[in-house]
């Protein structure tokens, strides 16, 4: 079973915090969760709104100019939404963007079917080239976002 959303980001606000090129943009969701990220680095810190499609073209560009993305938005809508993004703009020129999928595992249930994905996002992603995918635990959380950001290329990390 996937590890909570509040920490994964907890950890990686350890990297971002001090990497000036690290931009997150985020799915419009996971504000409190994400707290630290848009109170103390405004610059840095954008909610692309529900518009996963383009959030990945964003990420792709930014990505391209310099920039380290990292894409936090629900499970469906980042992987079924973005699919063909993720696979030409991201996977295919082999860019380091790192996604972040929130509710796996069908956390978000009482919202209805559209926002459950079982575990076919592991699936979905696995079809991509060049793509690091994660299901960390809390034992392995750590040494998984350590890799995570040391890996030059795509990766994606699911969450509760």
């Amino acid at each position: 079973m996937a590890i909570s959303k509040n920490i994964v980001m907890q950890e990686i606000y350890k990297y971002f915090k001090d990497d000036e090129k690290m931009v997150l943009l985020a799915g419009d969701m996971g504000f409190a969760v994400l707290d630290d990220f848009f109170h103390n680095h405004k610059e840095r810190a954008f909610n692309t709104g529900i518009a996963e499609q383009a959030t990945i073209g964003l990420a792709a560009g930014m990505e391209m100019s310099g920039l380290k993305p990292i894409v936090y938005a629900q499970v469906p809508f980042l992987v079924m939404r973005s699919f063909e993004q993720i696979r030409y703009d991201v996977c295919e020129h082999n860019l380091n963007v790192k996604m972040i999928g929130v509710g796996a595992d069908n956390y978000f249930h009482e919202l209805g079917r559209s926002h459950c994905m079982d575990q076919d996002d592991i699936y979905l992603m696995s079809m991509f080239k060049n793509l690091l995918i994660l299901d960390s635990t809390e034992d392995s959380l750590k040494v998984d976002i350590q890799r995570m950001f040391d890996y030059n290329g795509p990766a994606y990390i699911r969450t509760l």
